[in-house]
């Protein structure tokens, strides 16, 4: 109950959106060197490397270079798949890797890069490991001074939206005009009208101690995070398949859905026969990542609060 409460707290979101602001401002500075990588790398092929929950960074990259055609063709994969089954075979390709903290993953793949002449961007959270700060710095990994996981993590997908909002704001006419202008003006702004208005669907779903999170598969990996805030809020969350979780009949179940994925939200309802709480965005689908993360900070913030 101190949770919902929390939710509401006029105070306690202004102090969030304060912080907001602040990982907003390290998010613009590495945005820079996301363009500056991608301007110079060489290569046909850019690929997204993600461990952890460096799949929202990722993915999110990997879906909006898709959208606006980028001249290289991007493809998403994990750190471990990089370099056991790509970075060996393909010489056409540069790397930008995200993780939130699997460092001997992230440093495998590097070396694998390094030693292929493969161009590559690595971005962390700073190390609290004495041992680790050498390895990281030897391999150039931008690090940013966190070490919650859904920080670091909601700083890594503002970097990358700002980033290709500027470099494709002349793509898709209005579009691409569009997200460019939401990149200047950031979240921190909309921030507390966009926890508002989604407040009582998070009050439902946190009053559930068991709860599965699904969405399709544009929306997996911020959705996956969403599991991990809500597990930080003391509830057993996972994330389920969409698919399978149409056979949880018993578990209550978090739809995270965008209005333009209305047919598949109707399908959804239409077979499901467990209890369900849906949360759909009125979104940009390019820009469904960061809003899902934002409210994932939101969630493991104040949880973090009610119970100091």
């Amino acid at each position: 109950m101190q949770l919902l409460q929390k939710l509401r707290d006029s105070a306690g979101l202004e102090l969030i959106t304060k912080e907001v602001d602040e990982v907003e401002a390290k998010a613009r500075e590495l945005s820079h060197k996301i363009i500056d990588f991608l301007m110079q790398s060489r290569g046909a092929i850019t690929l997204y490397s993600y461990s952890g929950y460096g799949y929202v960074p990722a993915s999110l990259m990997y879906w909006y270079s898709l959208t606006f055609q980028s001249a290289k063709h991007p493809i998403i994969a994990e750190v471990e798949d990089t370099s056991t089954y790509l970075t060996p075979y393909r010489d056409d390709l540069s790397l930008i890797a995200f993780t939130t903290g699997e460092y001997p993953k992230l440093i495998t793949a590097l070396q694998a890069a390094r030693a292929l002449e493969i161009d590559y961007l690595a971005i962390a959270p700073e190390p609290s490991a004495e041992n680790l700060k050498p390895l990281v710095k030897h391999y150039g990994v931008v690090t940013l001074p966190y070490q919650d996981k859904v920080k670091v993590t909601l700083a890594m997908v503002m970097a990358a939206f700002f980033a290709l909002s500027e470099l494709y704001k002349g793509s898709l006419s209005s579009r691409g005009r569009r997200l460019a202008g939401h990149g200047l003006e950031g979240f921190a702004i909309t921030l507390r009208s966009f926890i508002e208005k989604y407040t009582p669907t998070i009050e439902n779903v946190v009053r559930h101690p068991h709860i599965t999170v699904t969405s399709s598969k544009f929306l997996e990996a911020p959705a996956v995070l969403l599991a991990y805030a809500l597990r930080c809020t003391g509830a057993s969350a996972t994330y389920t398949l969409i698919e399978e979780a149409l056979q949880l009949t018993d578990m209550p179940t978090l739809a995270v859905f965008l209005t333009t994925e209305e047919r598949l939200r109707k399908e959804f309802k239409a077979s499901r026969k467990g209890p369900l709480v849906e949360l759909v965005l009125n979104v940009d689908p390019l820009e469904a990542g960061v809003y899902i993360s934002l409210l994932s900070y939101v969630l493991a913030r104040v949880a973090r609060a009610s119970s100091e």
